[in-house]
């Protein structure tokens, strides 16, 4: 299986530190090999780019202070922070897979935690995240005292939080079906937003999974999606529900619905994959990343997982086909 693409290719962070270390993604060059086989060009020669910089990496995402403007409680558990960041912030995060670490200023540097992208506002210059208490992270985020709730440290940008993402960037005129789920309701909007834009029509199914709080509904159907609350998940026996699985199905076969995408479980992941290969369908399948993402950089390995033929990859920058992991192994 060839590497499709690297995120971070041909943008002011490239080459990164795995080019610096000989284990760029995609130029072989950088690999250690004495030819060039590049086939995913982005403009710009990335081992031209080392050279040109003294054979070292290109600066790194900035860590920026922020103000947080509005914390909202919509459940329990779950929170939305709407965050002030800069113009130049709200334009590269206002894309389908885009997410941002964040810590409070009272914590040490391996607090930062990744945190997808629900909505930019550009006028603004705000972002809003959904955060929900899961662990010490989101818990010392939630607890910050002594004015410092009023702050979060921010790094990014980062934009790898969907797999398959160019076949959102490149969708046109066609119709796609969402499946999303929990807290997976917020990066949805974005994608969402972006298949929109190419003149497509949108059908979103619903489930408030373990969230227990329908957040998105209001903001989907004001965008021009059709919406629909149903279960997802069969709780009970861990798998994708009957009743959806025979809704996808019928969508692929009939209603002409030419990409989906899964934001929810890593069941619901495997469960739709598995269903279109089985279908021998070429529907466009794409999923939001769940894989764990520690550094952001390619560098800690907290995200690597092998494809279908045995290959390693490291998800917080790779971009390839899920059907390559979630079509069954």
């Amino acid at each position: 299986m060839k590497v499709l693409d690297c995120i971070d290719a041909g943008t002011e962070y490239c080459p990164c530190h795995l080019a610096e270390k000989g284990e760029c993604i995609m130029c072989s060059q950088l690999q250690g090999k004495s030819f060039c086989d590049c086939v995913n060009w982005k403009g710009v020669c990335i081992y031209q780019e080392y050279i040109w910089n003294q054979s070292h990496n290109k600066e790194s995402r900035k860590t920026y202070t922020c103000e947080v403007l509005n914390k909202e409680q919509i459940a329990a558990s779950i929170y939305i922070f709407k965050i002030k960041v800069n113009r130049t912030l709200t334009r590269e995060l206002n894309q389908p897979g885009a997410y941002v670490f964040l810590r409070s200023p009272n914590d040490p540097l391996y607090f930062d935690m990744p945190m997808s992208i629900m909505k930019v506002d550009k006028e603004e210059e705000t972002i809003n995240i959904v955060v929900q208490e899961r662990g010490v992270k989101t818990k010392s985020l939630l607890e910050a005292k002594n004015g410092n709730d009023k702050e979060v440290l921010l790094r990014g940008p980062f934009w790898n939080g969907v797999l398959g993402v160019k076949y959102i960037k490149g969708f046109r005129k066609g119709k796609a079906l969402l499946l999303v789920r929990g807290i997976g309701q917020a990066p949805a909007l974005l994608v969402a937003n972006k298949i929109l834009q190419g003149g497509s029509s949108v059908e979103v199914i619903l489930d408030r999974g373990k969230a227990g709080v329908d957040f998105t509904k209001n903001r989907f159907e004001k965008m021009g999606c059709h919406v629909i609350n149903k279960k997802i998940i069969d709780e009970e026996n861990l798998t994708v529900s009957d009743w959806v699985i025979q809704y996808v199905r019928n969508s692929i076969t009939n209603k002409g619905t030419e990409l989906i995408y899964s934001g929810g479980p890593e069941i619901l992941h495997y469960g739709i994959g598995e269903l279109i290969k089985q279908m021998g369908s070429d529907v466009y399948f794409t999923c939001s990343n769940n894989m764990k993402l520690c550094c952001g950089e390619g560098i800690c390995g907290s995200c690597q997982t092998r494809l279908i033929d045995g290959k390693r990859v490291k998800t917080c920058k790779t971009q390839f086909d899920p059907i390559a992991i979630y079509g069954g192994r």
